[in-house]
C-alpha cells in the first residue's frame, strides 16, 4: 500500500496492482479536489447534497491525476445489495458525465479496457479484482451488510461465470474502510454475521470497553471469503477511515456532513 500525490491529489493505491501494470487505480483521500466546507476538499459524490459542479470537477482533477479518460468513468447507486453490473463500453460517463441510469448496484466489473469503474466509500470496504490471466477487473462495495451478505464472494463468483476468471489467478486488495478498532456493533448484526458467515467467531470480538457491545473485523471478513475461494494474492490497507478524518470521510464519525471517497480502476 502507498500514499501517493499526484499533483494536488492524495491517493491511496496497492502495490500488487501497480506491480502487474494491467491496470491504473486508488482510493481517492479527503485531498486534492474543490469541494468546500464538510464536502472539502474531494468529495466524489453526486447525492451527497453538495452543488454538482464541484464534485464534476473533482473527477476532472482525478482523471488528469491518474491519466485517464474523464468521460469514462462509470458509478451507480449503491444501496447495500450484493447486485453486480457487467459494464461495457456503452455504460462510459454513466454516474458522471451522464445520468445516472444504474440503481441497486454495489458491484461492477468489466473486461474491456479504458472504462473508469467507480465505487464510492466512507467507512464501507472496497475492494478490487484483477484477473491477470483473462484481463478483467472487478469493484466491490462492501459495507457490513454486503460483508455479511459476502459480496465479495459474490462479484468473484460472476467474474468466474462471465470471464472464466480462475480465483488464483486474481490479485485482490481491500482498500481503506472501518477497521474492528472502530466497528462497534450490537447482538442485531452479531447475529446477521453468526448466520451468514460460518468463521464469525473469528471476526467477532467483545468490546471491552462497553458491556453488550462487539467489534467487527471486516478487513479480516472479506480477506477470508476471498482466500477461502481461492485468491492468494491479496494486499490490506490497515488504513480505518474513522481513526483518521484528516485523511478520510467517516459515516460513523461525520454522519451526513460529509462527502464520500471514491475507488476507481481501469484496465489497460
Amino acid at each position: 500500500m502507498q500514499i501517493v500525490k499526484k499533483g494536488d491529489v492524495e491517493l491511496i493505491t496497492f502495490d500488487n496492482l501497480t506491480q502487474t501494470g494491467m491496470v491504473k487505480h486508488g482510493f481517492t483521500t479527503r485531498h486534492g479536489g474543490v469541494s468546500t466546507g464538510y464536502y472539502g476538499t474531494m468529495n466524489m459524490g453526486f447525492s451527497r447534497g453538495e452543488d454538482r459542479a464541484p464534485v464534476a470537477e473533482n473527477y476532472r482533477i482525478l482523471a488528469r491525476a491518474l491519466e485517464l479518460d474523464e468521460n469514462a468513468f462509470v458509478a451507480t447507486q449503491q444501496t447495500h445489495t450484493t447486485n453486480v453490473l457487467k459494464v461495457t463500453a456503452k455504460d462510459k460517463g454513466c454516474g458522471v458525465t451522464k445520468d445516472r441510469t444504474y440503481h441497486d448496484i454495489d458491484g461492477l466489473m468489466t473486461n474491456e479496457k479504458g472504462i473508469n469503474l467507480v465505487i464510492f466509500g466512507a467507512d464501507c470496504v472496497p475492494v478490487f479484482l484483477l484477473d491477470t490471466k483473462n484481463k478483467a477487473i472487478g469493484l466491490a462495495h462492501c459495507g457490513w451488510k454486503g460483508t455479511a451478505d459476502r459480496m465479495a464472494e459474490k462479484i468473484l463468483q460472476e467474474m468466474m461465470a462471465a470471464y472464466g476468471t480462475n480465483p488464483k489467478d486474481i490479485v485482490a486488495a481491500i482498500g481503506p474502510s472501518i477497521g474492528k478498532c472502530c466497528f462497534q456493533v450490537d447482538d442485531p448484526v452479531v447475529n446477521l454475521f453468526r448466520a451468514q458467515i460460518a468463521f464469525a467467531d473469528d471476526i467477532i470480538f467483545d468490546d471491552p470497553t462497553e458491556e453488550g457491545k462487539y467489534k467487527i473485523d471486516l478487513w479480516e471478513t472479506n480477506h477470508r471469503l476471498l482466500a477461502e475461494m481461492g485468491v492468494e494474492n491479496i494486499e490490506i490497507s490497515g488504513l480505518c477511515t474513522m481513526c483518521d478524518t484528516q485523511r478520510f470521510y467517516s459515516h460513523r464519525k461525520m454522519r451526513e456532513n460529509r462527502g464520500v471517497m471514491a475507488g476507481v480502476m481501469t484496465l489497460l
